[in-house]
């Protein structure tokens, strides 16, 4: 499983570091390019592509499982392509996430407390409740459109002079 490494600042100036995996990173990237071109039809997977520097064929396993769970359309044939299923306001960060990794906890302990001897009385553990409930939260209230929003700003917003 490739790992992209995402850095957080934190509050003392350090940098925390958490994993996402490749498959997240990229299924992320293409819901926000087809959030993009929301309402204009369906595009095809070798736009996308290039447009995200993805793997064309890696790209159509991810959209193989995304629209396995419902949140991408696909139309074959000459006009054909993969869009969202439903408006990017309707879809969340975590549903993505959900489809494509499943629950990925921070710590194996989380959802098997018998993974670790220490789990019942582990004050670690307890922190890692509640980075992972933060976490949780933030995915599920992140909509694809608010994402597709600040990227399209951020794009928006550079300027490069001569």
């Amino acid at each position: 499983m490739q790992m992209s490494w995402v850095g957080i600042g934190s509050p003392a100036g350090k940098v925390i570091i958490m994993k996402l995996t490749m498959k997240g990173d990229y299924g992320l990237r293409a819901m926000l390019d087809m959030a993009a071109y929301y309402g204009q039809g369906p595009i095809e997977s070798a736009d996308i592509a290039r447009r995200q520097y993805i793997p064309e064929q890696y790209l159509d396993q991810i959209l193989m499982a995304l629209r396995k769970e419902g949140l991408v359309k696909s139309v074959r044939g000459p006009k054909g392509g993969h869009m969202l299923a439903k408006p990017p306001s309707q879809i969340s960060m975590a549903q993505v996430m959900q489809a494509l990794e499943g629950y990925v906890p921070p710590m194996e302990c989380l959802p098997n407390p018998d993974f670790c001897k220490l789990s019942p009385g582990c004050a670690l553990r307890t922190v890692w409740q509640q980075i992972d409930e933060m976490t949780q939260h933030i995915l599920t209230s992140t909509t694809i459109e608010e994402l597709a929003q600040k990227h399209q700003t951020g794009i928006l917003e550079t300027m490069y002079y001569i």
